[in-house]
């Protein structure tokens, strides 16, 4: 058995997989066939692109959406519960500023205009047999704070169900990941993670579960209302006043793990 890596860049982010097999033709097809999965996801719910079934959603108010945006939107209601609303699809990251990719973004500085907008998880409208969506006024959806840890879970697990010659297998989304078996040493896989305080990688042990990471030190940008990042307080739509700067969640389910980030970066 031999460690097979590879990696791409995928969701505004690098995207890197690991998996143990007997051949390398085996990892090279299980490789090809996850990131093609990603790339599909990418397409369906980035909100950077006009005609993903997320932005098409937002702009219409109203839709049949796919089996697959049915159940992250059923897992994202489930989580908004579980969290207290600390997690919350309908918080709109772009009313900061992020209206843009990333990439572009963290070049230029940003315009803030206020925006007044609904999170009451309540107003939104799932019939379930016929696969449609309603949202309520001033109310627009996004996946991207589960969504990695969502991903890198369900294709594990579909990796693993698929592919039992596969001894063992990492997939990482940008930090969110899911293991599943050994590493070619048949030895727990064993992550880095990144200490923001003290600049260090701390190495832990992740067997057959997800580890996500989130922080409020790396993806900040400029506006013209000063200094701005990713997470935000539900309460208050804006990024919250605590002290915490990361939080690591190691966890089963990817995307419980990264609300639960959420969670803690927001009520401290």
């Amino acid at each position: 058995m031999r460690e097979y890596s590879y990696q791409q860049h995928h969701m505004g982010t690098e995207v890197s997989l690991s998996f143990v097999c007997n051949e390398v033709a085996l990892a090279d097809t299980i490789a090809t066939q996850t990131f093609a999965t990603i790339h599909d996801y990418e397409q369906r719910f980035s909100r950077f692109l006009p005609q993903s079934e997320l932005a098409t959603l937002n702009r219409c108010g109203s839709g049949t959406v796919s089996r697959e945006y049915l159940a992250i939107l059923e897992r994202s209601l489930q989580l908004v519960e579980l969290t207290g609303g600390a997690f919350n699809p309908l918080i709109q990251v772009a009313t900061l500023g992020y209206h843009t990719t990333y990439a572009t973004l963290r070049e230029q500085c940003a315009s803030i205009t206020p925006v007044q907008y609904d999170t009451d998880c309540r107003k939104i409208l799932v019939d379930e047999a016929h696969q449609h969506v309603t949202l309520g006024t001033n109310q627009q959806l996004d996946f991207g704070g589960i969504l990695k840890g969502y991903l890198a879970n369900m294709l594990a697990d579909q990796l693993t169900d698929t592919y039992q010659e596969c001894m063992g297998s990492i997939i990482n989304i940008g930090g969110d990941l899911a293991t599943r078996g050994t590493d070619e040493l048949h030895e727990p896989f064993m992550c880095m993670l990144y200490n923001p305080i003290t600049g260090r990688e701390v190495p832990v042990r992740v067997t057959d579960g997800s580890l996500a990471t989130s922080g409020t030190y790396a993806r900040r940008w400029q506006t013209n209302q000063g200094g701005r990042h990713h997470v935000i307080d539900g309460a208050t739509q804006k990024n919250p006043t605590n002290s915490l700067v990361a939080a690591s969640i190691i966890h089963y389910d990817g995307a419980l793990a990264e609300a639960l980030t959420k969670l803690f970066l927001t009520r401290g």
